[in-house]
């Protein structure tokens, strides 16, 4: 089934284009604060909105060049109208950048319905109260503009059905732990990737059948160094797998397309806007969230439980949460002797041979450790 998940992640534009013909409305979504189960109980498709790994000469006439290329990637998608089928567009105040992409898409790009979600910084009483009316506010703008009643049913029949992919893709990332993981960090990448371009419950039948089959496979890794990465946007499983071709296995991540997206449960009983609204304000956080102390404790549990050797951080140019954050990473870590590695990056690829040039000698430095 591996080769089934790549085909939807790379063909997402021409299936997606299919699915619009076939009557379904589509919202795109930029930052995983945003809570699709809102969108879904609406009988909306959400899908990510991300970039294809190419230059941005449109995208850069709006920007300045000193925003994150991930940022214009995805806006330069948009402008050469790849994302031409959305009904609508929720973005976030993720990131200065971030908000930026959502300034000028709201202002050039046709897209019928958008919004934009405010994400509070830190986690407190006052906080989850404001994320709590910012989503009774889009559970509104959504009903009003589609013409559609989210009911409080509809929303738990949502959060079960997304939960049910959580609790799969945590199933998945539990077999990393073996000495011989049958799984490798850029074919993990594969499989969540798919799960944001298509609908959660034919998602859901597909991990419950390759769940099975990666559990009957034997994994052959032994001896590998069991590395983590983390840091900015990454949806490249080649950019993973060129790492793990040198000699390592990716065990654990910290990113938007892995454990961040899924690591967390939302709540099944009680009020379910206020169950979105605590997960996804106290979830496990990213770079832009205060304190770092909580996601640095997070990191290092895992590092723990994963038994990391290395952890590579590596950083889109121009982002600032994660530049910023990387100090302190980097000291959780050392307090757990576990070395760590910088890597700079555009969103697009390149940087192959001095990639290589690095990896390789981290990987001797830990070598010598063992």
């Amino acid at each position: 089934m591996q080769e089934e998940f790549r085909k939807l992640f790379n063909n997402r534009y021409e299936l997606l284009r299919k699915r619009k013909e076939e009557g379904q409305k589509i919202v795109g979504w930029t930052c995983t604060y945003v809570p699709e189960e809102i969108l879904y109980a609406a009988g909306l498709l959400p899908i990510r909105i991300l970039g294809r790994a190419e230059e941005t000469p449109i995208a850069d006439a709006y920007m300045y060049s000193n925003i994150c290329s991930f940022v214009r990637n995805c806006l330069e998608e948009a402008f050469r109208h790849n994302y031409g089928f959305l009904d609508g567009y929720v973005g976030i105040n993720a990131c200065d950048h971030m908000r930026r992409l959502y300034d000028v898409w709201s202002a050039f790009l046709p897209t019928p319905f958008k919004h934009i979600i405010g994400v509070p910084c830190k986690q407190s009483e006052s906080t989850l109260d404001f994320f709590t009316k910012e989503l009774i506010l889009l559970k509104r703008t959504v009903e009003e503009f589609f013409g559609t009643k989210i009911t409080d049913t509809g929303l738990k029949d949502a959060i079960a059905v997304y939960n049910k992919t959580r609790y799969l893709l945590r199933k998945l990332y539990e077999l990393r732990k073996q000495d011989c993981p049958p799984i490798s960090g850029a074919e993990i990448m594969d499989v969540v990737l798919a799960g944001l371009v298509i609908p959660k419950h034919e998602y859901n039948t597909m991990l419950e059948v390759y769940l099975k089959e990666i559990k009957a496979r034997k994994g052959s890794q032994n001896g590998r160094i069991r590395l983590m990465i983390t840091g900015s946007e990454l949806d490249d499983p080649e950019y993973i797998r060129s790492i793990e071709e040198l000699g390592s296995i990716v065990v654990m991540d910290d990113l938007c397309n892995g454990t961040r997206y899924f690591w967390d449960l939302v709540a099944e009983e009680g009020d379910p806007i206020e169950a979105l609204a605590n997960r996804y304000l106290t979830r496990t956080p990213c770079a832009r969230m205060r304190p770092q102390k909580i996601r640095v404790d997070h990191l290092q549990g895992l590092a723990k439980e994963y038994r990391v050797e290395g952890l590579i951080h590596e950083n889109i140019k121009f982002c600032g949460p994660y530049g910023g954050a990387f100090p302190i990473i980097k000291k959780g870590f050392s307090e757990i002797g576990i070395p760590v590695l910088s890597l700079q990056r555009e969103y697009m690829s390149g940087g192959a041979g001095q990639l290589r040039t690095r990896v390789q000698a981290f990987f001797e430095q830990i070598e010598e450790e063992r």
